[in-house]
């Protein structure tokens, strides 16, 4: 959850893995400078895993609320998706890039051990199978990533009171960049069941909720194709 300080004030960005968030923290990085709470090596450090569980990008909304009182950040913001296609970019990432699925599994079949394995480590994956309202803080501005990253720039043109920043905010981590890289074929996207959309529906009810998505209109979108970080 990187905090990026904007003409003196602290902002913090909560990070929901697989909703463009790598793009943000590239933006506001170029645009204001280092961050904090951004640690793109978690994973391959052994010592900051011994005194916490996600990255900080990934921290959970109530350690955030522990750790640093809410009336500390100038704003607070985030951007969200809806929940199928973020299951769906999860899938593709970790089948075709991080190659933690075997690619014979398919999407309803590896969305039915979910349950399972979350309850035995809420934590799998660096928090990238949260649902999103474990993340957002309660106060945060909320952007949705299917209505593209312009509303964003705009409301960070008003924190920073000019629109020095580059007008457009590039892609980053993006599934068919990284297949590119590694030479790799893309496999067949994941197919949306009846019966995968119940389980979506029914682990991640807090987000439709919350955030305003319909389960009975999930479709992928390109996005989902060449989904960002």
């Amino acid at each position: 959850m990187p905090i990026a300080t904007i003409s003196a004030k602290l902002v913090y960005f909560a990070h929901v893995p697989r909703c463009g968030g790598t793009s943000v923290e590239n933006y506001l990085r170029g645009r204001f400078g280092p961050l904090a709470l951004l640690d793109r090596q978690f994973i391959a450090d052994p010592l900051l895993r011994t005194w916490c569980r996600s990255s900080p990008q990934h921290m959970e909304a109530a350690v955030l609320d522990r750790l640093i009182p809410p009336a500390f950040f100038a704003a607070t913001f985030a951007l969200v998706r809806h929940p199928a296609d973020r299951l769906a970019s999860v899938f593709r990432f970790q089948r075709d890039i991080e190659r933690t699925i075997d690619p014979a599994t398919g999407f309803t079949t590896w969305l039915d051990g979910l349950p399972k394995r979350l309850a035995e480590d809420p934590f799998h994956l660096d928090n990238h199978l949260r649902p999103m309202t474990d993340l957002v803080p309660a106060n945060a501005v909320i952007f949705r990533l299917e209505n593209g990253m312009e509303p964003v720039l705009t409301w960070i043109d008003e924190l920073a009171g000019d629109t020095r920043g580059a007008r457009k905010m590039p892609t980053a981590n993006s599934h068919a960049d990284r297949l590119a890289a590694q030479e790799t074929e893309p496999l067949p996207a994941p197919e949306l069941t009846d019966d995968a959309l119940d389980i979506i529906a029914r682990l991640y009810a807090t987000d439709f909720e919350r955030f305003g998505y319909d389960p009975e209109k999930a479709e992928l979108s390109p996005a989902a194709a060449n989904p960002p970080a």
